[in-house]
Order: structure tokens, then C-alpha cells, then sequence
């Protein structure tokens, strides 16, 4: 049977006669990381300060969606309805202006919005009345 167990002892390489470059070496890289990572700390804190809206102009429907408080499709109809503006594309994404969307909240911040009066569902007919009207129609002498 072999031995399947090797001495790791000497697999190991011995440090390098100049350690003491290779120490400073790592030393200035371990404070370049330091600084570096100061630097996105900063830079990240910045970016979550900032509005993320206020540098753009236009928003896709998603955010304008999330900025307004209402579904995709009551996004879609405000455009059709132009109380929105759509921005030009980016690739296939479509695009409102903020300035249409901060229009419509602060005439919504101006003036209560409109009480809809509740439609009454139409009557339509019940499966049981559909099948009296065939055999009212069937039993009719012709």
C-alpha cells in the first residue's frame, strides 16, 4: 500500500531573504487599500444623500410609478391622458419627464382630487337564466 500522506513541511517554500521588502511592500499596499476603501465609504455616502431624481431629467414608467404611488397602467393612462410627458426612449425603455411628474403631484398637492362617482356593475345574465331562455326558445311551437 502507499503512503497517501506527504510531509507538508517540505512543500513550503522559505521566505525570501529580502522579507523585509516584501513586509514593506504589503504594508503599503494593505494603506493604498485603506485609503481606497475611505474614498468609496465617502463617495457612497455622498450618492445616498443626494436625491437619485434630482440629477435626472427623465425617469423610466417604474420609478415614475414608485415617485407617484399608482400601477404601471395608471402611469400609461396619465401619458395617454397627457398629464404626464413622455421623454425620449433609452433603448426600449420609455421614459416620463420629472418635470411632468413633479407638475402632477403639486397640482394634486394644490387641489383634493376628484370624488368619481362609482359605476353600477351591468347586469349580465346568470348561467340559469341563460339556459330558461334556450328552453323557453326550444318549447315555442314553430
Amino acid at each position: 500500500m502507499k503512503d497517501t500522506t506527504q510531509d507538508t513541511s517540505t512543500t513550503h517554500q522559505q521566505p525570501a531573504a529580502d522579507g523585509g521588502a516584501e513586509s514593506a511592500l504589503l504594508r503599503e499596499i494593505h494603506q493604498e487599500l485603506r485609503r481606497l476603501r475611505e474614498v468609496v465609504g465617502a463617495i457612497q455616502a455622498r450618492i445616498s444623500q443626494a436625491a437619485p431624481v434630482q440629477a435626472a431629467r427623465a425617469v423610466t414608467i417604474d420609478a415614475a410609478q414608485a415617485l407617484l404611488g399608482c400601477g404601471r397602467s395608471q402611469v400609461f393612462a396619465l401619458l395617454k391622458a397627457g398629464a404626464l410627458s413622455r421623454a425620449p426612449k433609452v433603448g426600449k425603455t420609455a421614459m416620463v419627464t420629472v418635470e411632468s411628474i413633479e407638475a402632477l403631484q403639486e397640482r394634486f398637492s394644490r387641489e383634493p382630487a376628484p370624488k368619481l362617482k362609482r359605476q353600477s356593475a351591468r347586469r349580465t345574465a346568470t348561467g340559469r337564466e341563460t339556459r330558461d331562455a334556450i328552453l323557453r326558445m326550444l318549447r315555442q311551437p314553430s
